[in-house]
C-alpha cells in the first residue's frame, strides 16, 4: 500500500492533506523520514509515524455529520496561538481519528462530513464527481426575480466560470431590507458561495450548508454529530463509484 493511501485510511485525512504532511518531513517509515507519497508500506510490518506517534489502520471505517457552528474552524490540528474554536475541539475524546471531508469557512454553519475513509473523503471532493451542495444564504438587499435569472445563468470570477445547478428565493429577511436564497452547487474552490454572491453585489451575510448529495443537514441542533445510517452511507459511495465494502 502506497504511503499516502495508508495515511488516509489511517484518518489523517484525504491524501492532498497528507501528502502535506509527508513534505513537511513529519513521517518516518521504520525510523527514516521520508519524503515521497508513493513510498510502499506493509502495515503488517513496516512501523509508520506521524510526529512520533505509531500510525495504525482503523478496526473499522466511521461516518458522522457534524453540525458545525458559525465561527469555527475547519481544523483537526492545533493551532499555535490561534485561540479560536476549531472542528477538533468538539471531538477531543472520540475514540477513533477522524477529519472534515472539504472546508466549510469560520463563518459558515451547517452540514461537515466527519469520517476516516480517506477514498470517499477524496472521491467527495473530487471535482470529477460533481457531488452537488446546497447552501442557504442571507444576502445584503432585495434580490429580485431577474437578477435570479441572470444568477442562474452564471458568472465568471477570477478563478474560472460558475454556473449554479439551482438558485431559488426563500424569503425577505426579517427587516425586509436582505433576502435568504438557496443555491445548489458542484463546484468546491474556496469560498465559492460568497464569491459567487459577491460578483452580483449581494454579499453573503450568513451562510448554512444543508446537504451534500444525498446527505441531509435536518433538525442536528448547531455542535452536534450523529453517525450517519447504513443507507446514508450507501447512497454517498454510490455517488461517487465506489461499492460497499470498498
Amino acid at each position: 500500500m502506497r504511503l499516502n493511501r495508508f495515511l488516509s485510511y489511517a484518518g489523517f485525512g484525504a491524501r492532498r492533506k497528507v501528502e502535506e504532511l509527508i513534505k513537511q518531513q513529519r513521517v518516518t517509515v521504520n525510523g527514516e523520514v521520508v519524503d515521497s507519497p508513493a513510498v510502499d508500506v506493509d502495515p503488517k510490518k513496516d512501523v509508520v509515524q506521524v510526529d512520533g506517534e505509531r500510525v495504525r489502520l482503523p478496526k473499522k471505517f466511521v461516518y458522522l455529520l457534524f453540525n458545525k457552528p458559525q465561527s469555527v474552524l475547519t481544523t483537526m490540528e492545533k493551532v499555535e496561538g490561534d485561540r479560536r474554536t476549531t472542528v477538533r475541539d468538539f471531538f477531543r475524546k472520540y475514540p477513533v481519528r477522524i477529519f472534515p471531508v472539504g472546508r466549510l469557512d469560520y463563518n459558515t454553519e451547517g452540514l461537515l462530513l466527519m469520517t476516516n475513509d480517506g477514498e470517499l473523503a477524496d472521491r467527495l471532493m473530487h471535482p470529477r464527481y460533481h457531488v452537488p451542495k446546497t447552501y442557504i444564504a442571507k444576502v445584503k438587499g432585495r434580490v429580485t426575480p431577474a437578477e435570479i435569472e441572470r444568477m442562474k445563468k452564471g458568472a465568471k470570477l477570477e478563478d474560472g466560470f460558475v454556473k449554479p445547478l439551482s438558485i431559488k428565493y426563500l424569503k425577505p429577511s426579517r427587516t425586509g431590507k436582505n433576502t435568504y436564497l438557496e443555491i445548489t452547487i458542484d463546484v468546491g474552490r474556496n469560498r465559492i458561495v460568497r464569491r459567487f454572491f459577491q460578483r452580483f453585489k449581494h454579499p453573503v451575510l450568513k451562510l448554512k450548508r444543508i446537504s451534500i448529495g444525498s446527505l441531509k443537514l435536518g433538525n442536528l441542533p448547531r455542535g452536534y454529530y450523529r453517525e450517519l445510517t447504513r443507507e446514508e452511507v450507501e447512497k454517498l459511495k454510490e455517488a461517487v463509484g465506489l461499492k460497499e465494502g470498498d
